[in-house]
């Protein structure tokens, strides 16, 4: 039998093997070690991203002011009130404004995207910025369409007082945001708490 056929490995190479496998283990078995900060924040970033309010809010803030502006110019038409038709521009104004900053403040994120903490910021930011945009508008244009909605349901009857509606849409909108986006509210602060605490991670 030859010297090359021998069915006994020489140490030499079996320690080789060891050696490529143990580095393969070492390779396939290594855990990525994170900091208690570099945790915060990837939680941070996989919270804010997975929540659906871009997508909510739009819809929302588009159908609130199309209705508005609909039903607002159908009222001028209806009854030619002026204010009517006032309030039908102050929507699409607004509209417009929102739209813009809401550009900018998506622009702004993306320059950041590099900075990982001015990044989460600048999340937060347009997030707030939703929020708010959806907040006012329903405060301001929510209730007068409620009372333009009445107007033109009740063609031909007593209208009912402008202030007295005013009052009442008012208070139903007040009520419908304090129970539908009071969880949204605390998601914000809740945020902004831990974006505060990262500096000290």
């Amino acid at each position: 039998m030859s010297e090359d056929s021998k069915p006994v490995i020489i140490p030499e190479k079996t320690q080789r093997l060891r050696d490529i496998i143990e580095e393969t283990e070492k390779q396939f078995n290594h855990e990525v070690t994170i900091t208690a900060g570099e945790a915060k924040r990837i939680e941070l970033i996989r919270k804010m991203k997975n929540d659906t309010d871009k997508k909510e809010y739009m819809i929302m803030f588009n159908g609130l002011l199309s209705a508005t502006v609909i039903v607002s110019a159908a009222h001028f038409f209806l009854f030619n009130d002026i204010f009517s038709i006032g309030f039908s521009i102050a929507a699409v104004v607004y509209y417009l404004i929102v739209r813009y900053r809401l550009k900018n403040a998506t622009v702004v994120l993306a320059d950041h995207k590099n900075n990982f903490d001015k990044y989460l910021w600048e999340g937060f930011y347009l997030k707030e910025m939703r929020y708010a945009a959806v907040k006012l508008a329903f405060f301001i244009f929510f209730p007068v369409l409620v009372v333009f909605l009445t107007d033109l349901m009740s063609v031909g009857q007593e209208r009912i007082a402008l202030w007295l509606g005013l009052l009442i849409a008012f208070f139903i909108s007040s009520i419908a945001w304090l129970i539908y986006f009071s969880d949204d509210k605390v998601m914000l602060e809740n945020i902004e708490s831990d974006l505060k605490s990262l500096q000290y991670l």
